[in-house]
């Protein structure tokens, strides 16, 4: 383990050498692909692990960096070697979910008989649901996370969470699977499956259903719920062990943010609800972070007679005054402890990020 000197740069080695689950969070658009792909060479590259970073939807020059754009079955063994420096004595793997493969494994392995699970996988609203709707790609990724935190092929699994409407939703996925199994909504969805009464019950309605929805459409819907409801047992059982594994301190947490005032916003909620969660982030890392506004200066200042364009101006003014994201950060993290929030800044850099040697740049 590395011992730590001070300082967010102590925080983020110690962070990389001694946990086994990563969660890189935080959110859209802030580069939390390229950044977990980053700290995941970091610690295959300086701190000898095997590591395994796990991503969504990587940008298709990143994707190409890693050797993932095609979709493989297993991890892909990522070359490591960087010129003027020594082999690495760790490794480096990386996985791009297949969101569709993912669910049918995952249906697989919890539903009850061989008969029901192809019912399920052949059901035309199942393909729809787990391969269009992003709030089904976070449990999904938990789930993996189990899994592979477990493999004894890797030291260290960094997850790259999915994108969602709110950066908070891949941690409440577990709840949210267990809250799904015990609603209203699909007791009432599945009531034409469970007792002869209920079928009688709602046969005129179904009947008015169909006559405006189409022949079939809320037999199709009440069918694949009845068929999702037999993995309840097994899956609410899975949710649980999900749950304790994002409260095991081996389990860490990197939130990452930029400096564009949505984005600010966004992540000072988060830290609020990952407080709230216990789940303070170990490191934030700032990114696309421009040079310090200079003590006193002021940020228009710097940008005046500079740049022509007015929404550019007050764009790069926002930016500018950084030290407002950090402090914000800093404030945010109040509730969580004494000790202070560290705040990494990643600088920002001009194109795109396509290789390993650009990957460790980042956070050298």
């Amino acid at each position: 383990m590395v011992t730590p000197t001070g300082g967010p740069e102590a925080d983020i080695d110690e962070l990389l050498a001694s946990r086994a689950v990563l969660l890189v969070v935080g959110p859209g658009g802030v580069g939390k692909t390229t950044l977990a792909a980053a700290l995941a060479a970091r610690a295959a590259q300086d701190h000898g692990r095997r590591v395994l970073v796990v991503t969504v939807d990587p940008a298709r020059r990143l994707a190409e960096a890693l050797g993932v754009e095609q979709l493989p079955t297993d991890p892909v063994l990522v070359p490591l070697k960087v010129k003027g420096k020594a082999a690495p004595a760790g490794r480096l793997w990386a996985l791009m979910v297949d969101m569709s493969r993912s669910w049918d494994e995952l249906v697989r392995r919890h539903g009850p008989d061989p008969a029901q699970i192809e019912a399920l996988l052949a059901n035309p609203l199942y393909r729809s649901l787990t391969t269009r709707f992003v709030q089904s790609h976070d449990y999904i990724a938990l789930d993996l996370m189990c899994d592979l935190a477990d493999d004894g092929r890797y030291d260290l699994v960094v997850i790259d969470t999915p994108p969602s409407t709110h950066a908070i939703d891949i941690l409440d996925a577990p709840g949210r699977m267990v809250e799904f199994f015990d609603s209203r909504l699909l007791r009432w969805l599945i009531a034409p499956y469970q007792t002869r009464l209920a079928r009688v019950t709602a046969k005129p309605f179904l009947a008015v259903a169909e006559r405006l929805l189409g022949q079939g459409f809320l037999a199709g819907i009440a069918e694949f719920f009845w068929l999702f409801v037999q993995l309840q047992p097994s899956l609410v059982t899975r949710a649980a062990e999900v749950g304790r594994r994002l409260d095991d301190p081996a389990t860490g947490y990197v939130l990452v943010t930029t400096a564009e005032p949505a984005a600010l916003e966004a992540a000072g909620l988060l830290l609020d609800e990952l407080a709230v969660r216990g789940h303070a982030p170990d490191v934030v890392l700032h990114n696309r972070a421009l040079p310090a506004v200079p003590p006193g200066a002021v940020a228009a200042e710097m940008v005046e007679g500079a740049v022509n364009d007015p929404a550019l101006a007050r764009a790069m003014t926002d930016l500018l005054r950084h030290d407002q994201t950090l402090a914000a950060l800093h404030r945010g993290r109040r509730s969580a402890g004494p000790a202070g929030l560290a705040v990494r800044s990643v600088d920002w850099q001009p194109g795109t990020v396509n290789t390993v040697s650009q990957l460790l740049a980042l956070l050298s």
